[in-house]
């Protein structure tokens, strides 16, 4: 008997046209990236970008009242001042999920980790990443985000638990890894899944642009 395998929705690749546009914008340009995620360095890795990494060192405690945007935009900028710049050039980024103007940030623990996925279960809700770019050599900033929704199939109790209990939500915001296990909780992605994922590399290529200006 054969089973038939599903196969996967959400594949993280990076197509050719954006590799040309890289290397034709950056050549050996040194790329430094402000940030610790494993899933931003394989984006760039699957770019075809050398870069290196230095993780600053941030609080990202979450204000009351301002908006999902600003806070990602500000966090972004707040990592590019704490990681030094000798030449090329630094990237930061941030990504936060959005429900109901709600921002859910990393869990701190499993309970929390199923408390935002039980939030999820069955909507819609909007996952923002934001970008800090600066040119070392002329001290120039730029800074931009985007967004991309997605749809939760509603969830039982015990799927969100066996997730909860596979580790997978824990080091990510709103709890779940589209490109991993969290497929399988998603009805819907509208927009980037690149940006879902943490590093929307269209975006990434329009700011150098602007950042070369």
């Amino acid at each position: 008997m054969t089973v038939a395998i599903e196969p996967r929705r959400f594949v993280l690749t990076v197509d050719e046209q954006i590799k040309s546009e890289l290397k034709a914008l950056l050549g050996d340009t040194p790329v430094t990236l402000a940030s610790g995620s494993p899933r931003r360095r394989e984006i760039l890795a699957l770019a075809g970008l050398i870069y290196n990494v230095i993780v600053p060192d941030v609080y990202e405690d979450i204000p009351v009242g301002m908006s999902p945007k600003q806070f990602a935009l500000d966090i972004a900028t707040h990592k590019l001042a704490h990681v030094p710049g000798i030449s090329g050039i630094t990237v930061a980024a941030d990504t936060i999920v959005v429900l109901d103007n709600r921002i859910l940030g990393k869990p701190v623990d499993k309970a929390d980790a199923r408390k935002m996925l039980h939030l999820l279960s069955g909507r819609r809700h909007y996952v923002i990443t934001s970008l800090a770019l600066r040119n070392n050599v002329g001290g120039r900033t730029v800074c931009d985000c985007e967004r991309s929704y997605v749809t939760f199939h509603p969830l039982s109790g015990e799927a969100i638990a066996s997730y909860v209990d596979s580790g997978e939500p824990m080091d990510k915001a709103g709890a779940y890894g589209i490109q991993g296990m969290g497929e399988l909780l998603v009805e819907k992605l509208e927009g980037s899944l690149h940006n879902v994922i943490g590093f929307p590399i269209e975006l990434f290529v329009r700011m150098i642009r602007e950042l070369q200006q």
